[in-house]
């Protein structure tokens, strides 16, 4: 009796994980779908009328666009356990896309947030979510060539993290999440707010069950009179 009530709340509690999984998957892609109708659509249109001030540097606008969709759209299928176990050769390749994506996404927007931007306070918000953009993706990238697949994971949700931080950007903008504020205050505080936050709560996320939930790892035992580090 005690093993069939383990077993049925083991199998409802994967239910309800691959619901939520499912839920959280399908609110990113409409989300994502959103972002693009109201924020990238009118770039598709080649001329001054749709780019306004960033006609001057067009181009680095593309690249950012380019790459961060190509990193925006790819991330998804990275983390799908089914086709990282079947068919490992596009799960690389889709990582190397990815990857290459966030590359062309960062280098582009470093400079736009030394050029572009009138606002620098901004820029700089700018500046350091390209940052974090590129380091959590190269710590991914280190880890899977070190062989280290379990933090390879955590540091690929990182990075997802961040490149959906443009549409969080778009998002907070128009819920007008901080509408008290002057309109350049604003898009500092959705600069900074964006991307800081989300990875935040990652990071508690990724850290809680070695920390407090059923996974915690426990302290090492260690023999008497030895102090602990």
């Amino acid at each position: 009796m005690t093993s069939t009530t383990t077993l049925a709340r083991l199998n409802r509690g994967s239910l309800i994980r691959t619901i939520l999984v499912w839920l959280g998957w399908t609110t990113i892609a409409a989300v994502g779908v959103y972002f693009y109708r109201v924020a990238v659509g009118r770039y598709i249109h080649f001329d001054v009328t749709h780019y306004r001030h960033y006609w001057i540097s067009r181009w680095w606008l593309v690249a950012h666009l380019g790459g961060g969709s190509l990193a925006l759209i790819l991330g998804p299928f990275q983390f799908s356990t089914a086709l990282r176990q079947r068919y490992i050769k596009v799960h690389r390749w889709i990582g190397r896309t990815y990857l290459s994506g966030v590359l062309i996404g960062s280098i582009a927007a470093v400079y736009m947030s030394f050029n572009v931007s009138p606002n620098k306070a901004f820029g700089v918000a700018l500046l350091f979510l390209a940052l974090a953009w590129v380091t959590t993706s190269s710590m991914g990238l280190i880890a899977v060539l070190r062989r280290q697949f379990a933090a390879h994971r955590e540091w690929m949700i990182r990075s997802y993290v961040v490149t959906f931080a443009f549409v969080s950007f778009r998002l907070l903008k128009d819920l007008n999440v901080f509408g008290r504020l002057d309109p350049e205050s604003q898009s500092v505080m959705r600069g900074w707010v964006a991307w800081a936050v989300p990875l935040l709560l990652a990071e508690v996320i990724l850290q809680w069950r070695r920390t407090i939930g059923p996974g915690r790892i426990p302290d090492r035992v260690l023999p008497k009179g030895v102090p602990r580090p």
